[in-house]
């Protein structure tokens, strides 16, 4: 009799640690993808970045400024005259 007791005793801690490793198995997982989608995340932003600072550095220079502001919001100096021409 105290051999079935062992027996059954041995198999609900086989059973508990086996749910405990599954568990811990899918959290893995689950923290894995993460941190995947993370790495996405950051390449992402990184490129972001790099194009915000090519804008950036695009901008900052004065005769491109001015060649924007002139063909987006048709800015003139003084004295000049504004053709616009459409096809």
């Amino acid at each position: 009799m105290g051999k079935y007791i062992t027996i059954a005793l041995l198999a609900i801690i086989i059973i508990v640690v086996s749910i405990q490793a599954f568990g811990l198995f899918r959290k893995g997982n689950d923290m894995g993808n993460q941190l995947q989608a993370s790495k996405e995340k950051v390449e992402m932003l990184n490129k972001e970045n790099e194009s915000l600072q090519e804008q950036l550095d695009y901008f900052s220079r004065e005769e491109n400024l001015e060649k924007e502001l002139r063909a987006k919001f048709n800015y003139k100096n003084p004295g000049e005259k504004v053709m616009i021409i459409t096809p």
